[in-house]
């Protein structure tokens, strides 16, 4: 029997009543989880904390039925050259000398955490009225703003401050839902190219859910399909690809409008994660806010993004289901900020 936990059944507020508490931004959930929990810590896992006990217990009892598994995990170079400017992964073999008697051999990497398959932490993004980060986290507390305001104040060799991506380790684990909606977009004469700016809106998503049997349930992991990497792997040109790396970046994505915002906040999902250079539509058509202001600064919902979904859409298709069991284990870095997801699907 799996241990109880206040996160159990959680009975949100509506999206309308937010925030939590007076003062605070509009739409945030911040000092919600405490409040359930009766913690007097300041909480850190947002909605991660809806992956209790007995949830990961009944998924894994439902979920798994093949013990087929799944990689989520797009290579880690790819894709190349990285978007945004950003440094791209870079990887070194070579020998060591320094081990006498047999050829022994390593290798180094290096690349920034945003260039490829990722969790974005809740210390990502900020809020973009206040700066701050999730749960009242003020970004003079993450960057020094003294000189040119680039330098963070902490990285993994300093003592813990709040929001790193190793509070993540050991915590997602749970029932996964696919939203396949390339495909079904195919199957019903929605014709977009990924690599070019399209929206997908709420009622698509309730659409594709329709089509595929799809029921949700609090806490669930979400990950939708648009076909940014099929594009990629299949269709994209060299020049293709390097015009990805030069902002502003051009693709599919979730719309940003405020019915985007309340089907995401009524389904309560624990992470939310997609195929894309970003969850939402890129470039951003709105003048101020974000997606990413809502799930990471206002509701410390992690975001995945350029998940390879290709595989994991082949098994559902297959088997005639669209949920799975899903682990995650993003990389144990102190004070980090995202991480590679590690994710595998099991069915």
């Amino acid at each position: 029997m799996a241990t109880s936990s206040p996160f159990d059944n959680v009975q949100f507020p509506s999206f309308s009543s937010l925030p939590f508490r007076p003062g605070d931004p509009k739409g945030a959930i911040w000092g919600f989880y405490e409040h359930i929990s009766q913690s007097s810590t300041k909480d850190e896992l947002g909605s991660i904390n809806l992956l209790t006990p007995s949830r990961i217990l009944r998924a894994s009892q439902t979920e798994i039925k093949h013990g087929r598994l799944c990689s989520l995990n797009w290579e880690l170079h790819k894709p190349f050259p990285a978007g945004y400017k950003r440094k791209g992964f870079e990887h070194n073999v070579f020998r060591m000398p320094e081990i006498k008697g047999s050829y022994v051999v390593d290798d180094e990497i290096s690349m920034n955490t945003q260039c490829g398959s990722q969790w974005d932490g809740l210390k990502h993004w900020s809020y973009y009225k206040t700066g701050q980060f999730y749960n009242d986290l003020h970004v003079s507390q993450v960057i020094d703003l003294e000189g040119d305001g680039k330098k963070g104040k902490s990285s993994a060799f300093d003592e813990r401050a709040r929001n790193g991506i190793h509070v993540l380790q050991g915590k997602i684990a749970g029932r996964g839902i696919l939203l396949d909606f390339f495909s079904y977009a195919q199957q019903n004469g929605i014709s977009y190219a990924p690599n070019v700016y399209h929206t997908v809106t709420a009622d698509d998503l309730d659409k594709c859910a329709q089509s595929q049997g799809v029921k949700f349930e609090q806490g669930d992991i979400l990950f939708v399909r648009m076909g940014f990497i099929h594009w990629y792997e299949h269709l994209a040109t060299d020049d293709e690809k390097i015009a990805l790396s030069q902002p502003p970046t051009k693709a599919v994505g979730i719309r940003q409008a405020i019915e985007e915002v309340e089907w995401m906040w009524d389904h309560h999902f624990a992470a939310v994660a997609s195929d894309t250079p970003a969850f939402e539509a890129r470039p951003n058509k709105l003048a101020e806010w974000n997606l990413h202001d809502y799930f990471l600064a206002l509701w410390g919902t992690p975001m995945g993004e350029l998940f390879d979904l290709e595989e994991l859409s082949t098994i559902c298709k297959e088997l005639n289901r669209y949920s799975f069991f899903v682990t995650s284990s993003p990389l144990n870095i102190v004070n980090g900020i995202a991480s590679p997801p590690n994710a595998l699907a099991i069915f």
